[in-house]
């Protein structure tokens, strides 16, 4: 069963004798009190900040959240731009004309269908 695993034997029972543990049990009461709070819970952060304030725990960020992957919980509150990109977009500015030629370019005579290409060249001054 390990060769088509691909594990080593020393894995196996390394997991064997290390079963998973749940991450700071004895504070998890108080994180789940400090998040049921509010009504849209909060943060690891400001749970951190509450566990060392009235708790006096000496605990890291991290390891709170990693306690909250482990009980299930997150927070419903999102910052209101942390994922709203840039974006210069205005809509149509300026006027449009309609499609006349319709990408049909063949004209009988000369002069009968002209089009142009608006380009921007750099200059000394700016842009021409």
């Amino acid at each position: 069963m390990l060769a088509c695993a691909e594990l080593k034997r020393s894995t196996y029972y390394y997991a064997l004798a290390h079963p998973p543990r749940p991450t700071r049990p004895e504070l998890r009461e108080a994180a789940a009190e400090i998040f049921s709070r509010t009504a849209n819970g909060c943060g690891h952060r400001q749970i951190a900040m509450c566990l060392r304030a009235e708790e006096g725990a000496v605990i890291a960020d991290k390891t709170v959240l990693k306690m909250m992957r482990e009980m299930g919980i997150r927070c419903g509150i999102r910052r209101e731009t942390a994922y709203h990109r840039y974006n210069s977009y205005r809509g149509v500015v300026g006027r449009t004309f309609e499609n006349v030629i319709a990408r049909d370019f063949d004209a009988g005579a000369p002069w009968r269908k002209l089009g142009t290409d608006v380009t921007e060249f750099k200059v000394a001054g700016g842009k021409a």
